[in-house]
């Protein structure tokens, strides 16, 4: 009996895939590390919602931010306006294709992207490991905001 368990507990495991698992066991621990990075910024979040992009090192977290909580963000990491518009796009606007779709709803007004990469000092922990990048895309009618980062290499 044992091992006819074992094998529909494989199977089931083979046809939802590691995508739900890799995103339940690390939900945690991106959770904590966004709020530390926040922290920084002196925002403490309500309700944070964090999901990892399939097996990915990349995620994106839902939250709410007040105009003034945005402009601590803004300013304690530096973050740089991205516009998407432009003929030649900067290294930040092609990260946002990288980052896949952000997590902020569709609006009448068209979000506005911040954002910072290559690993800069703001966005290392105690434990050594950083984030690669962060991106803040902001509904500013409504402070719908969506953060997305990605764990960077070694």
């Amino acid at each position: 009996m044992n091992v006819l368990r074992l094998s529909g507990a494989l199977l089931f495991l083979l046809l939802i895939g590691c995508e739900p698992l890799w995103n339940t066991s690390n939900r945690s621990g991106i959770e904590s590390d966004v709020r530390h990075v926040l922290k920084t910024a002196a925002v403490i979040p309500q309700s944070l919602e964090c999901r990892m992009a399939g097996t990915t090192r990349n995620a994106s977290c839902s939250l709410l931010m007040s105009p003034t909580e945005t402009a601590s963000v803004i300013r304690t990491f530096a973050l740089e306006s991205i516009h998407s518009s432009s003929e030649t796009p900067s290294p930040l606007a092609r990260l946002i294709a990288h980052a896949g779709p952000s997590c902020v709803a569709g609006a009448s007004v068209p979000p506005t992207v911040f954002g910072i990469a290559g690993r800069p000092n703001s966005l290392r922990f105690p434990s050594g490991s950083a984030f690669e990048y962060l991106l803040l895309t902001i509904n500013e009618t409504n402070g719908q905001a969506c953060l997305q980062v990605s764990y960077s290499y070694g």
